[in-house]
């Protein structure tokens, strides 16, 4: 079973982890479009050090190096709205006209039929509710086709706009865009499409309330996953020599170790092999770029079976490239399994980490066990590298139980790490409710440990909730920065009082009740309104921002028994320094 790495929504895309015997190094990555692209992907192995290693020797990493690993930065135009009286009606003209053609052609606008549009679209540009932006991204490095990724969007420079808080995108298309030298934006074909939700930081501003410092940060925000890449990034290994010889060995071995329709490689010249991802590495390329990098091409007899001895001898050396060993060995495949299980007990722990790590990955059950006690071993430098694998790892029973146990953790951070390893498996311990059309995704997680509310600020809209029974308890009283919605219960009320202010004007709602638990107060704060009268409303259709700031402020006061934790650019800004993170890929 594979999974998308949990370290992505704590690591900036700009890095993928790779180990180098103890420490992890770093995969380079250069955003500029006029690099070659040998110094954007894997390590060059001679400038490491580690091309004396047998991880390396007589590998295809020894024949040349991946090219399409950069990310492609994309760039496009669209609309907002939602924004109630913040918008702008501001434009210039050749946005606005390719925006109202894009806008006919949807069946929202489209006047073909018995009923003409309730709308058109210079109207609903004309309105303050809308408001048009600059859609920015990155494809990640071997994207494929459907894969998500983060966009940032800012209101037009020059236009009135004054907050993007609340606001959807409507689906726009995002472009390649290079400068040319009139100073104009030429863009290429469509590359991903963008719609979703905005998330304006509701802390950016939280140390200057002034006026100008939060309409500047309210004019920026983010949609988490909500580019979508239209189609597959091309990947092809390139031979420092070529050689139609040495082009078709490396298209059989990979083609051999990764049999299926098509073949994952496909030699198009002396130079270049075209690279497919196969399906059960669709959510986890670089394992599987790294796997095909290790692959050996010697194929007389007893080579691999040398090979497997020799790599047992390395591993032992404390300075040896353990994460490069471990990959090799699983490239060669299970008949590795007999001479890493004798490893498993050694009394050094890189030879027990990653002769188990490489054990866990070909399916060997005893393995789990040894990689899980260094999952749950807090002294261990492996711990959240082993987390992170125990995730990903296809013998779900096993590995599941130790992360279940991880999420009563003493360490806040090891208890969200198992809890991102088990939400791609939909593991029973993770309660999932969908709140709103399209707001975000709330988890219950039951466990023991003091209570944490969780909130993503990558990925997806998404509020997890650590612990047992959390309340928001009286007495309390809380209003929002933006007054938006206020929430009140004295000493003997038996139910928390709600009242929502329109964005759309001075309109408020009634006082509504709702209960002091905290999964049904967020359900009521961010589902759609259901009801069709004032007496049976279901929900107040709060912005996710809005509610990661309620949340937060009333953990702060106390209002709710729960330690508030968002989700940071990066592990180290969450939580401090830490040892290790992401996966042990390699560097080769």
């Amino acid at each position: 079973m594979q999974r998308r790495h949990a370290h992505t929504l704590f690591l900036s895309l700009l890095t993928c982890m790779a180990g180098c015997g103890d420490g992890f190094l770093k995969f380079k990555w250069d955003l500029t479009e006029d690099k070659p692209d040998v110094e954007e992907g894997f390590v060059d192995a001679t400038v490491e050090g580690i091309s004396d290693s047998k991880a390396y020797q007589d590998s295809i990493a020894a024949q040349g190096y991946i090219e399409g690993l950069r990310r492609m930065r994309v760039r496009g135009y669209g609309l907002v709205a939602g924004l109630g009286t913040t918008g702008s009606s501001e434009c210039p003209k050749n946005i606005r006209d390719r925006l109202v053609q894009e806008m006919y052609k949807r069946p929202e606008f489209s006047r073909r039929g018995l009923k003409p549009a309730v709308v058109s679209p210079e109207e609903v540009l004309r309105s303050l509710d809308t408001a048009v932006v600059v859609i920015e991204g990155e494809i990640p490095a071997a994207a494929q086709k459907g894969t998500t990724f983060d966009l940032t969007v800012r209101a037009l420079a020059g236009t009135q706009t004054t907050s993007l808080a609340g606001g959807s995108l409507y689906t726009s298309e995002l472009f390649v865009y290079r400068e040319n030298a009139a100073g104009g934006a030429v863009e290429g074909r469509a590359l991903a499409t963008a719609a979703g939700p905005i998330f304006v930081n509701p802390f950016a501003n939280k140390e200057d309330e002034s006026e100008r410092q939060t309409t500047t940060m309210e004019r920026q925000g983010v949609i988490l996953g909500g580019g979508t890449s239209i189609s597959t990034r091309r990947i092809r290994f390139v031979l420092s020599t070529p050689s139609y010889r040495r082009a078709r060995l490396i298209t059989d071995t990979a083609n051999a170790r990764f049999p299926g329709r098509g073949g994952v490689a496909k030699a198009e010249s002396p130079s270049n092999i075209t690279i497919r991802i196969p399906a059960a590495y669709q959510d986890d390329p670089f394992h599987f770029l790294a796997l095909f990098r290790h692959l050996y091409l010697p194929t007389r007899p007893g080579f691999l079976e040398t090979r497997t001895q020799e790599l047992a001898k390395e591993i032992l050396e404390p300075n040896a490239p353990h994460a490069d060993i471990a990959i090799a060995w699983e490239g060669i495949g299970r008949t590795v399994l007999p001479t890493i299980q004798e490893l498993y007990t050694d009394q050094r722990p890189y030879v027990r980490f990653y002769s188990a790590l490489t054990g866990m990955r070909l399916g060997d059950g005893v393995a789990v066990d040894v990689v899980g006690e260094f999952a749950l071993n807090p002294e261990s430098p492996y711990r959240l590298t082993a987390i992170d694998e125990l995730g990903n790892a296809s013998n779900s029973y096993r590995t599941s139980v130790v992360l279940r146990r991880l999420l009563s953790d003493k360490d806040p951070r090891i208890r969200v790490e198992a809890y991102e390893a088990l939400l791609p498996r939909r593991d029973e311990m993770i309660q999932t409710s969908k709140i709103g059309h399209s707001n975000f995704m709330l988890d219950l997680v039951d466990s023991p440990g003091p209570n944490l509310v969780y909130v993503r600020r990558t990925g997806d809209q998404r509020i997890a909730l650590l612990g047992e029974r959390m309340y928001c308890m009286p007495p309390v009283f809380y209003q929002d920065p933006n007054n938006l919605i206020t929430i009140n219960a004295e000493e003997d009320d038996r139910k928390l009082t709600l009242i929502r202010r329109s964005k759309f004007g001075d309109r408020i709602s009634p006082p509504l009740p709702t209960d002091f638990e905290l999964g049904s107060l967020i359900d009521m704060l961010g589902n759609d309104p259901k009801g069709t009268s004032e007496d049976h409303i279901h929900g107040l259709a709060l912005d996710y921002a809005t509610i990661t700031r309620t949340l937060h402020d009333l953990c702060e006061s106390g209002g709710i028994n729960a330690k508030f934790m968002l989700q940071r650019n990066s592990t180290t800004e969450m939580f401090g320094p830490m040892t290790s993170t992401g996966r042990s890929e390699s560097d080769l």
